[in-house]
């Protein structure tokens, strides 16, 4: 697959709101000053100069390709984070700079698609998901696999559950590590529903698209390797929580 040349943009921000109950996740919306237009694949991301120094952080691009004249990131929000200070600081109207696409974390032809997701993770699989059954009317089987701690720090449960209602070859599971006594969904590690769901599958056939933090993801990779998922059929995003 051909990759798009990265180049420098300048946007102004446009919409900034929390997504979720714990104020944990903040979106954020920006229209393109310079140039117009933006192209990208879903599950690409940018690197954003959020300091005078020159320092850099990288976020993924929430919106799907078809959206050109600007961009939604989410972030988590991480106390003291240089990159989480920056977007909530940053006034309305505010400009930022960025260099896009950037990454490697596209879809590929494997016959049945697998994604897991942590946390923030689940932007650039957010992205590829939606723009697959909306945008390209994809019929491969799809499952998600989506972590998270509490039931308040989920988002986009509503956007999910109506690609799944609308797209019979989309299945999603929720899991949370820190669940309450009414939860009825999967709890624990996103590895220990892996291992349940897919426990007489064969997994050959299956391509996974995996992000999150570094242990997540080498957990999930062995899990996966074992199960039948191949080398080049593994794909992944890795994340720093602790730099926000």
């Amino acid at each position: 697959m051909e990759m798009i040349k990265p180049e420098k943009f300048l946007a102004k921000l446009s919409d900034r709101y929390y997504v979720n109950d714990s104020r944990r996740f903040l979106l954020t919306k920006f229209e393109l000053v310079s140039p117009r237009v933006i192209e990208f694949l879903a599950g690409q991301y940018l690197s954003l100069k959020v300091s005078e120094e020159g320092v850099r952080r990288s976020y993924s691009f929430a919106t799907t390709p078809d959206v050109k004249h600007g961009f939604t990131l989410l972030s988590e929000i991480i106390p003291d984070g240089l990159g989480s200070k920056y977007l909530l600081d940053l006034p309305m109207g505010g400009e930022i700079e960025a260099l896009a696409p950037l990454g490697k974390f596209v879809i590929g032809d494997e016959a049945k698609l697998l994604f897991v997701a942590t946390g923030s993770g689940i932007v650039p699989i957010y992205s590829m998901i939606t723009d697959l059954l909306l945008n390209k009317h994809e019929k491969r089987p799809i499952r998600l696999h989506w972590g998270m701690r509490r039931e308040s720090d989920v988002f986009w449960f509503d956007n999910l559950e109506r690609l799944a209602e609308n797209n019979e070859n989309f299945v999603f599971d929720l899991v949370l590590s820190q669940a309450n006594e009414e939860w009825s969904l999967c709890s624990g590690h996103v590895q220990d529903c892996l291992s349940r769901d897919f426990e007489h599958e064969d997994m050959s056939f299956w391509g996974a698209y995996v992000c999150g933090n570094s242990k997540m993801v080498g957990e999930v990779k062995t899990l996966l390797r074992e199960m039948g998922v191949s080398e080049e059929n593994f794909h992944y995003e890795k994340f720093t929580e602790e730099e926000g």
